[in-house]
């Protein structure tokens, strides 16, 4: 009996302390610039780490903020900072680039709790804790508008000429153009104000004769480039984002300008100056618009290294590996953007190892304007064939003048025709890495089935590489081209 008293004394006291305990910790309350900020879900302690809803939070302080369910994937804007976080996951991506968190989001009672100190200080607010009343004390940037532009500044140098805006934080996105009639190749920097509204640089060089920029709407700033012939610019941000460079080559040729000559006009572009392979290779695509010759389509090659991707098999016997077709036809995609005049980076051109995010990373870093990634599909059964192109129209892409919904749809008419597969069309896919972390359009092929016995006899040839890589070229171009004419 004493035994008994014991333990439910003990009991008593452990239910006690615990009530104790949790009336000492009390309620989480949150201030923002000195307002008590009321949320339907209580803020949590996770790991020493404050969870809180973001959606009132972020909108409290004028935030603009999505949540994509198929993904579980939040997104915060404030001014020029982006912050991108998925749930149950300790990755997320601040301004496109990835980092790490303490502790990953989570869904609690329905509602999606962020990492209060991580997605804020990335948004650039001031967090504080004030432990006695058990407060998490916010500030807002000073700064919450544009960007400010301090400089435009044009500099030469031995391969080219380069036009250098530098801001004042980072910027939020760009959106390059170009006309004809007088030529004219441009930059618009969003979220974006310059100071003395107006100026100009004028040049001697043989690509263009004078810079003029301005403060073209109340929050975009246009960099407009006076050309002396069809040339387009190469657009590239500092790992900072806190500067624009607006590129052109010295040593330009009929291949990086995308155009064709069958005469002998004393314009330095000569189509009959292409090497042999390089004719043969334009005159299958679509012509690339001069236009559009200065956009950076990534590669990415899928799988790779020690992880091979799907494998097509007979009667039990591994007879091909994806990891190595997709690099094969990246290459001769590669190969054929090029011969078109086209800016194109490889993210792999080796068997090497890459990680899920990396890709997207390395797309964003390069600031590419489309990233294309090459794959091949397989099921469970043996049943499913046919190719098709991957697509999510994210938050954030519209500055790229292109959906990759569009761009999924030139590309999967292209690859239909030439492949011959079934067509099953183009899908929208929110949840995969390669679309939602890369900031700009993006679509992932789907060749063909490597476990469907009919898709596969096909694949095994070399006329399916070709045919693949000659489809995904003719169907960027095309996309390209129906940019460069909006």
């Amino acid at each position: 009996m004493k035994a008994i008293i014991r333990i439910a004394a003990a009991v008593i006291i452990l239910i006690f302390c615990a009530a104790w305990t949790a009336f000492a910790d009390g309620p989480i309350s949150l201030q923002l610039d000195g307002q008590t900020v009321n949320t339907d879900v209580a803020p949590i302690i996770e790991n020493g780490r404050t969870l809180v809803p973001y959606r009132a939070l972020l909108e409290s302080m004028g935030a603009e903020v999505f949540w994509e369910s198929k993904a579980e994937m939040a997104t915060a804007i404030l001014g020029s900072h982006r912050v991108q976080v998925t749930i149950n996951n300790a990755t997320a991506f601040v301004n496109g680039s990835i980092k790490e968190m303490d502790v990953p989001p989570r869904i609690i009672d329905g509602r999606t709790m962020i990492p209060l100190r991580f997605v804020l200080e990335n948004l650039k607010c001031d967090v504080n804790w004030n432990n006695d009343s058990r407060t998490v004390i916010i500030t807002s940037p000073q700064n919450e508008g544009p960007t400010e532009v301090t400089k435009i500044e044009y500099e030469e140098t031995e391969s080219g000429y380069h036009i250098i805006a530098s801001g004042s934080d980072v910027f939020k996105s760009t959106r390059a153009f170009a006309y004809k009639e007088p030529e004219r190749y441009g930059i618009d920097i969003f979220n974006a104000v310059f100071p003395d509204k107006v100026g100009t640089i004028l040049t001697d060089n043989e690509v263009f004769n004078s810079i003029r920029y301005s403060q073209f709407n109340d929050d975009t700033v246009r960099i407009v480039v006076d050309l002396n012939d069809k040339v387009a610019g190469r657009v590239r941000l500092s790992d900072d984002r806190a500067t624009v460079f607006i590129d052109f080559e010295k040593a330009v040729t009929a291949i990086n300008r995308g155009e064709r000559r069958d005469d002998d006009s004393n314009d330095p572009i000569n189509w009959k100056e292409l090497p042999d392979e390089d004719k043969d290779d334009a005159a299958i695509l679509p012509e690339l618009d001069w236009r559009a010759t200065g956009k950076l389509i990534a590669i990415d090659a899928g799988h790779g290294g020690k992880d091979p991707g799907a494998a097509g098999k007979i009667n039990g016997r591994e007879v091909i590996v994806e990891r190595d077709l997709n690099l094969a036809i990246a290459l001769r995609l590669n190969q054929l953007l090029s011969s078109a005049g086209a800016s194109t980076v490889l993210l792999r051109d080796s068997d090497i190892t890459m990680s899920l995010y990396s890709r997207p990373e390395a797309a964003n870093a390069l600031n590419a304007d489309l990233l294309i990634s090459v794959h091949n599909n397989s099921a469970e059964t043996a049943t499913p064939n046919g190719t098709e192109v991957l697509y999510y129209d994210k938050v954030g892409t519209e500055s790229y003048g292109i959906t990759s919904k569009e761009v999924a749809a030139f590309m999967q008419k292209e690859l239909v025709l030439e492949t011959g597969l079934k067509d099953r069309g183009i899908i929208n896919c929110p949840h995969l890495a390669v679309l939602n972390k890369s900031l700009m359009p993006a679509v992932i092929i789907e060749g063909g089935f490597l476990s469907n016995p009919d898709d596969l006899q096909v694949m095994l040839t070399d006329e399916f590489k070709e045919a693949y890589a000659v489809a995904a070229a003719r169907g960027i171009i095309n996309a390209l081209n129906s940019w460069a004419e909006r």
